[in-house]
């Protein structure tokens, strides 16, 4: 009965299709036009040889003529990844695909094609292209593609106006990352360069915003001195009333760690400047102010004992 069973197995084994039997199938149909048949194939190809880097490229091509975008891009990043050789192939392809899925109105796809092919050919030029799914993808909150096409598309951009509003966009997109070790110096440029007051006003609150960031990480991390520094940059002329109001109060918790309660009562108080009631800011500051209260009252009278 063993045997019987093993001679099942190894038929079975034997009359299952291999790489190269899928990859011949769908080069057949590719070259009839049949590309959705190719399309399958290659990805069959691909599940019993996960690593070719010929079938991934045919399996780019394929997805690329039927509009399916988003496979086109990971075979070619694929294809790229496997084979350095053929980098310069796989960027040809990203590029293709990218002004296909933009053509087609599909800026997700073509935002992670264009960050696929600046990571391949960084040197690439990428032209307005670039800056429609960079500000894409900034703006879907595309963190990853939006951090590495802005500085391509700024670079790209002829209008140097242009250039430092999309330089903003990046120091923004960095903040949200919480980056701020890149995104204090594309503010500091942009405002120095003054080029267009509007993204100067814009980016004078992207550094307020990034300072109460870094501030606020650096007290986590138990570091206050080193935040007090950054709540101060938060309070600069040119930040929005919400980050000053919670650059006090950071401010505030910094004095309490280093022992000043009168330093850190006046930094609450201030935090509540500005503020209504009810607002998470003013809560905060005030569930603070009235826990620095309960702490200077005199404990209550211990009755006598019996």
């Amino acid at each position: 009965m063993r045997s019987w069973t093993a001679v099942g197995i190894v038929l079975v084994l034997a009359c299952q299709p291999s790489a190269a039997d899928h990859e011949e199938l769908g080069d057949r149909w590719y070259a009839s036009g049949a590309y959705r048949d190719a399309l399958a194939e290659f990805q069959l190809g691909l599940k019993v040889h996960a690593e070719d880097p010929d079938l991934e490229a045919k399996l780019g091509a394929a997805a690329l003529h039927v509009g399916d975008y988003g496979t086109a891009v990971d075979a070619y990043i694929a294809l790229g990844d496997r084979d350095r050789s053929r980098a310069s192939e796989a960027a040809d392809g990203l590029e293709r695909t990218a002004r296909a899925a933009l053509a087609a109105s599909d800026h997700s796809d073509a935002a992670r094609g264009l960050a696929g092919l600046h990571a391949l050919a960084p040197t690439r030029p990428l032209g307005r292209f670039a800056r429609l799914a960079a500000l894409d993808a900034a703006e879907r909150g595309d963190t990853a593609a939006a951090m590495a096409l802005l500085p391509a598309a700024a670079a790209a951009a002829g209008d140097p106006r242009i250039a430092d509003s999309l330089l903003y966009v990046y120091g923004m997109v960095a903040v949200r990352a919480r980056a701020c070790s890149t995104a204090v110096p594309v503010f500091e440029g942009v405002i120095r360069r003054q080029r267009e007051p509007a993204v100067g006003d814009g980016a004078r609150e992207g550094l307020g915003l990034c300072a109460l960031v870094e501030g606020q990480r650096l007290l986590a991390a138990g570091k206050p001195t080193e935040a007090e520094d950054w709540f101060r940059r938060a309070t600069a002329p040119g930040a929005p009333a919400a980050v000053v109001r919670g650059a006090f109060l950071g401010l505030g918790d910094v004095k309490l760690a280093q022992g000043d309660v009168a330093g850190a009562l006046e930094s609450y108080q201030q935090a509540l400047a500005g503020g209504t009631p009810g607002d998470t800011l003013t809560q905060r500051a005030q569930e603070k102010i009235n826990a620095l209260g309960k702490a200077d009252a005199p404990s209550p009278a211990q009755p006598p004992q019996p």
